[in-house]
């Protein structure tokens, strides 16, 4: 069974990167333990490519610019200890600063790999559901089926806010059934979301690891989130952000699972959702088995970052939670928090 709630040690290898096409592309620091970096990088560099979105949220097709080039890059090696953020998990942290284009990466190798998206897909899934009508807007409320689930606060009814803020998995299983496979194939599709793999049943694929995203795809997906270019209404993306944000009522809502919250500066505005799984099949658990996301985006100062961080341990303590609180973790230690 998938548990899902709402919801890094050692000196690693620091390389930036720096575009050689005439394209404006990243600048990135990354940090990791393989020289196989460079193929995965333009491996999942595909998904910085062009979009031409048809029909996914509408009775017209629409068409959209590029939404970001593809990557060429080279490497200038540092040293960098990360032993503090990482702990015993397989860890990383990628982000991307908007506009600039640059990126910082902890992690290595583990950034490109693809795991379930868990809870963090109810961004994707709220965007999905106002596009196509499915929810009317943020204030839809759907009735809560008196069905006892292990999540007191899930047992009642909610709208989009609460639903994301409490990561209500009913109220987005319910959404799906209205969505359709199809129309979350042509979506996905569209999004350049991971493996684009919504098969099977429609109300569980993100959590039984039928759509897989990698923590470098979850920011490409941010990225075009963020500079508008993902082709669904601008109402839905700008509804969607403004949940995200962890201040007002978010902050009082998500307190108890990031109380982190409460130091954040009132110039900054932070945004996030959690993701977590873990499998109680097997005992004991693998050394991945259990997932931790937290994936976002970061605004001071009239700049904005986009970033994921994941966990993969064998630590039911290390999901969602434990990766808000790294991610704090690193943004205070960079001078950012």
């Amino acid at each position: 069974m998938l548990f899902e709630s709402y919801a890094l040690f050692g000196s690693f290898e620091a390389r930036e990167y720096n575009a050689r096409s005439s394209i404006r592309a990243p600048k990135i620091w990354f940090i990791g333990k393989s020289s196989a970096t460079m193929d995965l990088m333009r491996k999942n560099a595909a998904i910085f490519g062009t979009l031409i979105a048809v029909g996914c949220g509408g009775s017209a097709a629409r068409e959209e610019a590029p939404i970001s080039p593809k990557m060429d890059v080279q490497a200038k090696p540092a040293t960098v200890d990360s032993s503090r953020f990482f702990g015993a998990a397989r860890g990383c942290f990628t982000m991307l600063e908007i506009g600039k284009n640059e990126v910082f990466e902890l992690g290595g190798d583990e950034c490109g790999e693809r795991t379930l998206p868990a809870s963090t897909f109810k961004i994707p899934n709220a965007i999905i559901a106002l596009d196509s009508g499915v929810l009317k807007d943020e204030t839809t409320v759907l009735k809560w089926d008196g069905e006892q689930r292990w999540m007191a606060d899930w047992n009642r009814d909610h709208a989009l806010p609460t639903s994301m803020w409490y990561s209500v998995v009913w109220f987005y299983q319910r959404i799906a059934k209205d969505v359709g496979t199809e129309r979350y194939r042509k979506y996905l599709s569209a999004f350049h979301y991971g493996n684009e793999d919504p098969s099977g049943d429609v109300t569980n694929f993100w959590l039984n690891h039928t759509v897989l995203i990698s923590p470098r795809e979850q920011v490409a997906f941010l990225q075009n989130l963020y500079e508008n270019k993902l082709p669904v209404s601008p109402k839905a993306v700008e509804t969607v952000k403004k949940i995200l944000e962890l201040r007002g009522d978010a902050q009082i809502h998500v307190r108890k699972r990031l109380p982190f919250v409460d130091q954040i500066p009132d110039n900054v505005v932070l945004s996030g959702k959690m993701g977590s799984s873990w499998s109680d099949d097997k005992k004991p658990l693998g050394p991945t088995d259990v997932v931790g996301w937290f994936v976002g985006s970061i605004e001071k100062d009239n700049r904005r970052w986009v970033f994921a961080t994941r966990s993969r341990s064998n630590d039911v303590k290390k999901i969602g939670p434990f990766a808000g609180q790294v991610t704090y973790d690193i943004l205070h230690d960079r001078g950012m928090l």
